[in-house]
């Protein structure tokens, strides 16, 4: 399930940021095209596991769809 690398690697991105401008992160928004091979629903549960008793534990992950041109 190569959801969960990525979600983790949203995770400590994340983490950088907020780390870097000194704010909490609420929720992490990114857009995923449709030939990416990611499934949304295993993403969005892999992130809730990647952020679990970290700075990001309670923040939602919001991803846009984009279409196939």
């Amino acid at each position: 399930m190569h959801e969960l690398s990525i979600a983790m690697s949203l995770v400590d991105l994340a983490q950088e940021e907020a780390a870097r401008r000194g704010a909490d992160v609420q929720s992490v928004h990114i857009r995923v095209g449709r030939l990416a091979g990611v499934v949304k629903d295993a993403l969005i549960s892999s992130y809730e596991m990647a952020g679990f008793e970290t700075s990001l534990q309670g923040s939602q992950l919001v991803i846009e769809d984009v279409p196939v041109p």
